[in-house]
């Protein structure tokens, strides 16, 4: 399945529809989990402008941003470098 959103969105926007879709799916169709989420976005900065993140030791742009689960149930491909996003809930 493909989620689209067309258009310009703040990042508030992003996130409110986004979980507004999950939370969607879960009540009205009991959709309890996801195996996989292929997010394909534009970056743009506070002007409108599109954007890349630049690596600062590689001057190569990022990408891909891939996020694992802690129990690291997807296995890591061999040779190609990856991000995780940790987020700290206690701040």
């Amino acid at each position: 399945m493909e989620i689209i959103f067309h258009g310009r969105h703040d990042s508030s926007e992003a996130t409110e529809s986004l979980l507004g879709i999950i939370d969607m799916l879960n009540k009205r169709y009991k959709i309890e989990g996801f195996r996989e989420m292929h997010l394909s976005v534009t970056l743009l900065d506070e002007t409108g402008v599109d954007v890349e993140l630049i690596d600062s030791e590689t001057d190569e742009a990022y990408r891909i941003f891939e996020v694992y689960r802690k129990s690291k149930e997807v296995p890591r491909r061999a040779g190609r470098p990856t991000l995780k996003l940790v987020v700290n809930k206690g701040d």
